[in-house]
């Protein structure tokens, strides 16, 4: 039988997260909490129910419908979350599309057949999947599986991944993915904590492990005002990348936004705003080339 896992999105014609056109697959789970996440709703590996509240017209079919009592109005419209049992009515129903629940359980046979659509733009363009989230890799099972059908077929593979799992999990997909992208978050471990929730020891053993293992990799590194943008950070970040392995194809800078408040509004989550505006492409400049200098490793934004 084939294996399952919890999926937000499946969206195709992606030309950011890989090489040629990409489908890229978001899992549900991760067991960091970055404070400035952009897929909050990947967070828990349990269903969402996601709110538009713009597009609601207050018609009373999802409160008449709800058998868990789980919605109501007060003035506007409100989920209990503790009772929802996400069966997904409400969704049905809502003739304003304003509900929806967030996580489908899905097959492996069942993704493939999705990525296997677009099988002609992988081969012209040199593309293929892209495993996301969440953390894709709460879900080895699951990428193995569908990673070998793709490569069954010649459809190139990748994985995005903060690296917070077993190293058990990256080993299991290794023979399978052509590409890792890799995050490196916040150099010094504490820090790394205060702002996601965890330290970094087990990240780092595992990017060391990755970096060593012949696959290549690229470190992405989000850049967040006021958080690992100082000259201290700079300098922690590139002595882990000198003491890493000779897989690293190159660092990639990720430029700040606030595109994801909307969403936190959605799932009824508090965001936390760190700049009104993403840097300047000169800030993003310097950046790179002083971790160039000082790591003696490629980096771009």
């Amino acid at each position: 039988m084939s294996v399952t896992a919890s999926i937000t999105n499946v969206s195709r014609g992606s030309l950011h997260d890989g090489p040629g056109v990409r489908t890229v697959v978001y899992l549900k789970g991760c067991g960091l909490r970055c404070m400035w996440c952009h897929n909050p709703e990947t967070l828990s590996k349990q269903p969402h129910v996601v709110q538009n509240a713009q597009k609601c017209i207050h018609c009373g079919r999802c409160i008449e419908l709800c058998e868990n009592r789980s919605v109501g109005e007060d003035g506007q419209l409100v989920y209990d979350k503790d009772n929802c049992r996400f069966c997904g009515k409400c969704a049905d129903i809502c003739p304003a599309n304003a509900v929806k629940i967030v996580g489908e359980e899905t097959t492996a046979d069942e993704l493939f057949e999705q990525i296997k659509k677009d099988a002609h733009y992988y081969s012209t363009s040199g593309g293929g999947v892209t495993f996301s989230g969440g953390e894709c890799l709460l879900w080895p099972d699951f990428v193995t599986e569908v990673a070998k059908k793709c490569k069954a077929e010649g459809i190139g593979t990748a994985v995005e991944s903060a690296l917070f799992v077993p190293w058990k999990n990256v080993e299991a997909v290794l023979p399978y993915i052509d590409l890792f992208f890799a995050d490196l978050k916040i150099a010094d471990s504490q820090k790394h904590k205060k702002y996601t929730g965890q330290d970094n020891v087990l990240i780092l053993e595992n990017l060391h492990k990755l970096t060593r293992s012949g696959k290549p990799c690229i470190i992405r590194i989000p850049v967040i005002p006021g958080v690992n943008d100082s000259d201290k950070d700079i300098v922690g970040f590139a002595e882990i990348l000198k003491s890493l392995g000779d897989g690293i194809s190159y660092v990639e800078l990720l430029k700040y936004n606030n595109l994801a408040e909307s969403k936190y509004l959605q799932i009824g989550a508090e965001y936390t705003s760190f700049a009104d505006d993403p840097q300047t492409d000169e800030q993003m400049e310097r950046l790179a080339a002083a971790i160039s200098s000082k790591s003696g490793r490629k980096c771009i934004f």
